[in-house]
């Protein structure tokens, strides 16, 4: 084989050898839908692409919003920003009702032909709800015999008209706060009569 021959042989070699190793490094500089992505040569690309990945992650970092909860994107505490998951308390907007129940019981006469009966409520606030109707489940037996025994003591006249009225009212809450919550935060925010019925 001559001289000619044998350059022409390597040259093609060469140049198969350089199309393999060409060829792959072009396809991964295509997109998906077989657009160009700009590339710079394949010893800067490979130094690059270690900063990008960093400076990626840091931007990352940056735009994902944060609350106080421990990363977690916020959704507003006035919705559900405190799901039921993990035993968070869910965050209730407004006043919340919780039914005592009907009473029953004889005024202070001397003939004792005299009644009350009283539908209580009791109005709070959502977020509170659920201490006011654990503390009211544990210890309803007491406020019962409390509230039976103070309206026994009302007479008539005291349990007459608006003022009669609103005055009772502000006793019961008082008193229910005192009894359910020894922090002296009154969770129970008012009284409601949802039947007031003097006989």
């Amino acid at each position: 084989m001559d001289l000619k021959k044998i350059i022409m042989l390597g040259g093609v070699g060469l140049a198969s050898a350089a199309a393999g190793v060409a060829i792959p490094q072009m396809m991964k500089g295509q997109s998906h839908d077989g657009t160009e992505v700009a590339k710079a040569d394949p010893a800067a690309a490979g130094h690059d692409a270690g900063h990008d990945k960093k400076d990626d992650k840091k931007k990352e970092k940056k735009e994902k919003p944060k609350d106080d909860h421990g990363g977690h994107a916020a959704a507003g505490h006035g919705g559900d920003s405190h799901g039921a998951a993990g035993g968070e308390k869910k965050a209730v907007e407004g006043p919340s009702f919780l039914p005592f129940g009907r009473i029953v019981v004889n005024l202070n006469d001397p003939t004792l032909t005299r009644y009350l009966a009283l539908e209580v409520t009791l109005q709070t606030e959502g977020d509170d709800e659920e201490d006011v109707k654990s503390a009211l489940e544990s210890r309803k037996p007491i406020l019962q015999t409390w509230l039976t025994s103070h309206l026994a003591d009302k007479t008539l006249e005291e349990v007459r008209g608006k003022v009669g009225v609103n005055r009772l009212r502000r006793e019961i809450q008082d008193n229910f706060n005192a009894l359910l919550f020894t922090d002296g935060r009154e969770r129970i925010q008012d009284i409601l009569f949802e039947e007031f019925h003097v006989q």
